[in-house]
């Protein structure tokens, strides 16, 4: 199996996935060896990470969704200028339309015109089928949404979703929200093959729930190192791991690790060897 290494756990888990090509969500991280900073140099070793790639048979779930909408040439939205508003996308009882921003004529040459506008249409309508399918699912299970979608960052999508009923949409611990992102991420993923990322949110749930596992993330490292103990915490979705990592990413006396296999996997705390206090 190929393992990757870096001076620490994280910088061997980025040195495999820029090799890799891949994003922390798509893969499972084993650690081999936590690594060891030394003294003066002397014995010093590296981080060791065996990185596998997670495999997921889509035609497995039997996902239904409607046609890709057909598009005219004057249907094509255009390219966006650095500082205009993002893409939005609305759904409603299965339908998805894109609105754009007005922008100003731009009489400029555009070589990659054709070529953007065509990755765009198919992102739209890939899009379009799952604000439709999660629409369909919430439906199914007496929550009825609408769907708006904006382009939060660079390769981000988040499905802001509307419902009378927004606690039990999320779930406990967010269960029920988490498992429809994954089967979201899952249809985007299978439409597109980009490495684009969804987020479903609801009520600002996401960044509530950010700030919880920040704060969790501060505590439970307070405790180890007043206990000298590792304490394991309960398994999460990747994308939440990554929250507690990155929290304690700077931290001078604990260390950060996940363990365990998908769905269960989970993230360990413990104390810096030979991290004095």
């Amino acid at each position: 199996m190929p393992t990757y290494e870096g001076r620490n756990l994280q910088e061997a888990i980025d040195n495999g996935l820029a090799e890799l090509g891949l994003a922390r969500d798509e893969v499972t991280v084993d650690v081999i060896a936590e690594g060891k900073r030394g003294f003066l140099g002397f014995g010093r070793k590296p981080a060791v990470v065996n990185i596998n790639k997670i495999e997921i048979n889509v035609d497995s779930f039997n996902i239904a969704v409607p046609a890709p909408p057909k598009h005219h040439h004057h249907d094509l939205p255009h390219p966006h200028l650095p500082g205009h508003n993002p893409e939005k996308v609305t759904a409603t009882a299965g339908t998805a339309t894109m609105a754009l921003a007005d922008d100003p004529p731009d009489p400029s040459p555009r070589p990659a015109a054709g070529m953007t506008n065509a990755r765009e249409q198919h992102i739209e309508a890939a899009l379009a089928q799952v604000s439709a399918y999660v629409v369909n699912v919430t439906t199914a299970l007496a929550l009825p949404t609408t769907v708006k979608i904006e382009k939060t960052g660079r390769d981000k999508w988040t499905f802001f979703l509307s419902t009378d009923r927004e606690g039990l949409l999320i779930g406990k611990h967010g269960r029920t929200i988490n498992s429809l992102q994954y089967l979201a991420q899952i249809l985007f993923s299978h439409l597109t093959h980009s490495h684009d990322t969804v987020e479903l949110n609801v009520g600002n749930y996401r960044e509530r729930r950010e700030q919880i596992l920040e704060k969790l993330a501060v505590k439970t490292a307070r405790d180890v190192i007043a206990s000298g103990q590792p304490i394991f915490l309960d398994p999460m979705p990747s994308f939440e791991r990554k929250v507690l990592h990155a929290t304690l990413a700077d931290n001078s006396y604990v260390i950060t690790h996940s363990e365990g296999d998908e769905p269960k996997r989970y993230v360990v705390i413990e104390r810096k060897k030979g991290s004095v206090i």
